[in-house]
């Protein structure tokens, strides 16, 4: 089932267990699986099949099923297909700061406090191929078990899977410090762009237009449209339709919207240009979609 999420602000589980895992399917010639964005939470990303690149900040990341990438707070990220069968990736996403004791001790000065505080960095790439990331990944697959089955007391056994990744971390030498900061230009463009898409997010459904989005950060149309693509991968009429069409197909899967209803809310005035857009990000129908998947299968 296809689900995302890239406002930074949305809830992420419930405020007493901040822990939300979203499984991600993408059939073929779906090439973009992970619009940029960003949020305040940890994430853990589990490619289970398929292959993939993914962007977090300026690195890029080819990964392959069985290989894990981890994206701390802040960090802008993305990811496109480049797998000819599809893709199907888990996100793991919890607060940092649910793992911290409720009073001072030694872990939380010497371990917890310097990852929470973005001094200490874990692991970003873990790869099935390297023996070293073996536990880790291990335990990445105990928490998605655990978290689909919810055997009894299985909120605590994913906070202490959660709190022995970061101690194997530790232990087998994966973490590392902070590296040092951009340069000027390159803060720069991360603010302009993280500014742009809060927009964009927060007037999906309003008539957008480049010459309002070029305003926001004080461009021209076409530095803009140049500087978008650059930093995104997409077009800026690509990212919204994305948007729309993302937040379309979790109302058409909720079950309690039509084709039409779910067209509107998602900032669609004609079905038939909302038919297109969704087909072209989907590979299927909208009426097609809301069949297979509204039934939570």
């Amino acid at each position: 089932m296809y689900e995302h999420r890239y406002r930074e602000n949305k809830l992420h589980g419930q405020p007493e267990f901040p822990l939300h895992i979203y499984r991600v399917e993408h059939q073929a010639s779906v090439h973009s699986i992970l619009p940029v964005h960003w949020h305040n939470e940890m994430e853990m990303i589990y490619l289970a099949e398929g292959r993939a690149t993914f962007y977090i900040e300026s690195r890029e990341f080819a990964i392959q099923a069985g290989d894990a990438l981890i994206v701390h707070p802040g960090e802008l990220h993305s990811g496109m297909d480049t797998a000819i069968g599809g893709t199907c990736y888990y996100s793991i996403v919890f607060k940092g700061s649910w793992l911290s004791s409720p009073q001072p001790d030694r872990v939380q000065e010497l371990f917890l406090d310097p990852v929470l505080q973005g001094t200490v960095r874990l692991p970003v790439l873990l790869s099935a191929a390297d023996a070293a990331h073996s536990p880790l990944l291990q335990l990445i697959r105990e928490l998605l078990s655990r978290y689909e089955r919810k055997p009894g007391a299985y909120e605590m056994s994913l906070k202490a899977l959660l709190l022995l990744f970061i101690a194997d971390s530790y232990q087998y030498r994966l973490t590392g410090l902070n590296p040092a900061a951009e340069t000027r230009h390159g803060r720069e463009y991360n603010r302009q762009i993280r500014e742009v898409l809060s927009y964009m997010e927060a007037h999906s459904r309003d008539r957008l237009e480049l010459d309002q989005l070029a305003a926001v950060v004080a461009l021209s149309r076409s530095h803009f449209c140049k500087f978008f693509k650059a930093q995104t991968g997409m077009r800026p009429m690509e990212y919204l339709n994305y948007i729309r069409i993302s937040q379309a197909a979790s109302l058409l899967r909720s079950g309690s919207y039509n084709v039409l209803e779910a067209a509107l809310e998602s900032g669609y005035q004609h079905v038939s240009y909302f038919s297109k857009w969704f087909k072209h990000y989907m590979n299927m129908t909208p009426s097609e979609y809301k069949a297979r998947y509204s039934s939570g299968v």
